[in-house]
């Protein structure tokens, strides 16, 4: 390897890395080929150290093009430690007013990343739940793949 080569390899690693400590917590939750039940709560658990610092959290939404809106809507309930619960509703752009889907596709899926809420602060310690229910009309929602949780450290 030459020496301009090692110089983009590291370049890119610093960066990779330097994007990655920020990140507290990002999974997701794969949605059945059947559907998604109206009354299925996805659920992720975020265990919180930090109380001081302020933290952005993300929506993640996997469709393919067979699905039959152009939006998404989501009911969010976060728990923090102490049983205190907040309930919110998102909406999800998933296509513009062309039929075109947003966010990145490959092949027949799209993903997008939707703020759900900046400069959050934690202010105790231990295990926030989020649960994630579609509020779409719909019993069972098809042809959404994935559900994702992101949060990490604001800017």
């Amino acid at each position: 390897m030459n020496r301009f080569s090692f110089l983009w390899v590291f370049l890119f690693v610093f960066i990779l890395t330097g994007c990655h400590h920020r990140i507290l917590y990002e999974s997701s939750v794969r949605i059945p080929s059947e559907g998604w039940a109206a009354d299925r709560m996805i659920r992720f658990a975020v265990p919180v150290t930090d109380t001081a610092g302020y933290y952005d959290l993300f929506i993640q939404v996997r469709n393919n093009r067979r699905y039959a809106y152009a939006n998404l809507w989501l009911f969010v309930r976060t728990t923090a430690p102490t049983g205190a619960t907040v309930r919110d509703t998102l909406e999800c752009p998933l296509a513009d007013n062309q039929g075109r889907w947003l966010g990145r596709g490959v092949a027949h899926q799209f993903a997008i990343e939707m703020p759900f809420k900046y400069r959050v602060k934690f202010p105790f310690p231990g295990t926030y739940r989020f649960e994630v229910q579609q509020g779409m009309r719909e019993e069972l929602l098809k042809h959404i793949s994935d559900i994702g949780l992101k949060i990490e450290k604001s800017k």
